[in-house]
């Protein structure tokens, strides 16, 4: 089992400030979000994950809230994905019409061209018509092949993401008291640190 810690001192580090959502629907921070799916995508799509939050004890009351806000985060985040998917792959058909268009209307006039004894400016242009041709079918092909499969793999992981356990851990970091107490980015646990 592939375990991902966190260690957050202040709650407000694990949310976005700029939503105004209750607490367990909130949108995770950027940070948290991409330190989660870069941990969680270094592992195969079959190894179990664990999230462990490193929390001081004043945040320890708000286990099932986070939690349910991190689920809630990754299924919206799953969601959205495959609406993205949808959409890219609409535009991948019409790529594809236009592409074979452009190689067909190529294709075609190269045909006209070429003809035994024909200058060598006119089979250059001739090359030229076949390479336009097949460059035009570059973007249908990787938003249809490559996008397509990048896109079902990250669908994947948000769904991993979306049912991961959590478990919370008592932070035993003697946290500072001081104005900046919990303004920390790293979301790294003491023992993970370099």
């Amino acid at each position: 089992m592939t375990v991902i810690d966190i260690r957050i001192q202040r709650i407000t580090q694990l949310y976005d400030s700029l939503d105004p959502s209750p607490l367990h629907e909130k949108a995770l921070s950027h940070a948290v979000e991409n330190y989660i799916v870069d941990c969680a995508g270094e592992h195969g799509p079959d190894e179990p994950l664990r999230l462990v939050v490193h929390v001081p004890v004043s945040i320890k009351e708000y286990e099932i809230e986070i939690t349910r806000a991190i689920h809630t985060h990754f299924q919206a985040q799953h969601a959205q994905c495959r609406r993205r998917y949808r959409r890219r792959m609409r535009q991948g058909m019409r790529f594809l019409f236009t592409g074979l268009t452009v190689l067909g209307t190529t294709l075609l006039a190269r045909a006209l061209l070429v003809h035994p004894g024909n200058s060598k400016v006119l089979v250059a242009i001739s090359e030229g018509l076949l390479i336009v041709g097949w460059v035009a079918m570059w973007r249908p092909i990787e938003v249809l092949l490559f996008e397509r499969v990048e896109n079902h793999q990250n669908m994947a992981l948000f769904d991993r993401l979306s049912r991961i356990d959590v478990e919370f851990a008592l932070d035993a970091t003697a946290f500072g008291t001081g104005e900046n107490s919990g303004e920390t980015g790293d979301l790294r646990t003491p023992a993970l640190l370099p």
